[in-house]
């Protein structure tokens, strides 16, 4: 199969991913011919090395500050060289590159600013019971402060236009950057969608990412950052 020509920047923040980045760069690689950054957010394994030898650029982090801040170093350097459109894929393997196809589609044909890619809109999610139970509370909790009603707003896959590039401005540096990035999209008047995306969840991937403690955490102090910032 013919890799699929896009005009987007893949950005891939990744703490501590040397098990799985360099499939994940191939797997990207086999679906879709466009530019790939990795952003190594202070990684104490051999990510950068793996990243290196997969032949992909590599932004890093001297010390790991979360994946709000890799998130906002992959806008910022999208705005240095001025493309058009940037994606954030998770690196651990989850995100499947060839949803990224119909994601652009919808961002063309609805013109908007930011797609986010839902779990909950595909038919065939099989999303761990733990991870739906959190993922509804941090939708409720987000779609509080929020003029629209979103289904995944902890999706770490989205798609953003130019619009979104210039105008989104991340403070938070955790987990939090999820809803922080749609309240904030809001505040600029960006048209935000959504666009069913499959997962695979693997033995490694349910590692990565937010526990619920965590998730508690990381929904207190969205809160406080909000309320007080």
């Amino acid at each position: 199969m013919t890799p699929a020509s896009l005009p987007v920047l893949v950005i891939l923040p990744a703490y501590n991913e040397a098990e799985v980045i360099a499939e994940v760069i191939a797997d990207i690689k086999r679906v879709l011919d466009c530019p790939i950054v990795v952003v190594d957010d202070g990684s104490t394994d051999e990510t950068y090395q793996k990243v290196r030898k997969a032949g992909v650029p590599v932004l890093r982090h001297p010390i790991n500050r979360g994946a709000g801040a890799a998130c906002m170093t992959g806008i910022a350097f999208a705005r240095l060289k001025k493309h058009p459109y940037v994606a954030f894929m998770d690196a651990d393997g989850q995100h499947l590159a060839e949803d990224l196809i119909p994601m652009f589609e919808r961002l063309q044909k609805t013109e908007a600013d930011l797609v986010i890619g839902s779990r909950f809109l595909s038919e065939n999610h099989q999303i761990p019971v733990i991870r739906r139970f959190y993922n509804q509370i941090a939708n409720i909790l987000t779609n509080t402060f929020c003029q629209g009603r979103y289904s995944d707003t902890q999706s770490g896959f989205r798609l953003l236009g130019e619009r979104a590039i210039t105008g989104i401005d991340l403070y938070q540096d955790d987990f939090s950057y999820c809803s922080e990035m749609i309240i904030h999209a809001e505040q600029e008047n960006l048209q935000i969608v959504e666009c069913p995306i499959s997962v695979r969840y693997t033995p490694y991937s349910l590692r990565k990412g937010q526990d619920f403690q965590v998730g508690i955490k990381t929904a207190f102090n969205f809160l406080w950052k909000l309320l007080f910032r």
